[in-house]
């Protein structure tokens, strides 16, 4: 990519001004999460879609994939779970109760901020006799997420919590964390699996062959689900349930692809993350050497 010009632009901001910038072949959207990022996406895809820039990762795709976007919108795919989401902005306990008394959504539910990643205040709410718990959130209107929760535990008692990749079309294994915990996330590595043997090889064993592992139709129904989002570079978190459905927990533009500290003790993954890394720049490298043939074939 160092024979193309880079230029940078921020959108947003409470006074955004007019950006007149000189003509370009494509863009990349950065700008990846929809609960957080709202306003920037909206004026991304005014300004790519006036000046009908071709654009990585339309702005557009990434709006509708919040957390109950997904659920709208992909739900009805055959061998996949996404369990029921709503986005609520209430201002009392009493509104998250009466969604349950209503039957609009149902117990065990996991609330959690809209925007918050890693896990972050995120509460398992199991019984109303519990409701009061729900006062350590700021219920003045901003913005949650109810998740009917399933308990997609492992025959062996550990969960199980895998991550893959979508870019340009293809799917690539990323990482799989497991641990006694529902609650995965990175560092629960730490706990059972930097140590066990067998776990390290499982997760190996996902990295090398993800398609033995998830099987003819789980890799079918995941791409289906790629395809659908229209996006070009997304991720996925994911557990198999018994019956072989795939239990989807997000897929969206708002993940961690890169290498981090977390992954510092796991040299069996830094092969892969090499290979996604140089999956992402064939990816643009390839869309920005098309957008340039099309600015030249208009251009003559």
């Amino acid at each position: 990519m160092d024979e193309y010009e880079h230029q940078t632009m921020i959108l947003g901001g409470s006074r955004p001004k007019r950006i007149d910038t000189p003509g370009v072949d494509f863009a990349f959207n950065f700008i990846c999460d929809p609960d957080i990022s709202r306003k920037s996406l909206e004026y991304a895809i005014q300004f790519v879609d006036e000046n009908s820039i071709p654009t990585l990762n339309h702005p557009a795709k990434v709006l509708r994939l919040t957390r109950d976007g997904l659920f709208r919108h992909f739900s009805d795919i055959n061998g996949l779970k996404i369990p029921k989401t709503l986005s609520i902005s209430p201002h009392s306990l009493k509104e998250v109760q009466n969604l349950v008394e209503s039957g609009e959504i149902a117990l065990p539910l996991i609330i959690r901020p809209a925007g918050k990643h890693g896990g972050q205040g995120m509460y398992l709410l199991e019984s109303l006799d519990d409701i009061r718990e729900l006062e350590r959130f700021a219920f003045d209107g901003r913005n949650y997420y109810l998740i009917e929760f399933h308990d997609y535990r492992s025959a062996d008692g550990f969960y199980r919590k895998y991550r893959i990749l979508w870019i340009d079309g293809k799917i690539y294994p990323r990482h799989l964390i497991i641990d006694k915990e529902w609650n995965l996330h990175a560092a629960n590595k730490n706990n059972f699996m930097r140590d066990t043997e067998t776990f390290i090889q499982e997760e190996t064993d996902f990295l090398v062959n993800c398609e033995e592992v998830l099987g003819n139709d789980g890799m079918r129904n995941i791409q289906t689900l790629f395809s659908g989002t229209g996006l070009d570079y997304c991720g996925m978190d994911f557990s198999l349930m018994p019956d072989n459905r795939v239990f989807v927990f997000e897929a969206n533009a708002a993940m961690n692809t890169t290498y981090n500290r977390a992954h510092a003790a796991s040299s069996h993954l830094d092969s892969y993350l090499i290979m996604h890394e140089q999956a992402k720049i064939k990816m643009l490298s390839q869309f920005a050497n098309t957008a340039v043939a099309e600015t030249d074939k208009r251009s003559h």
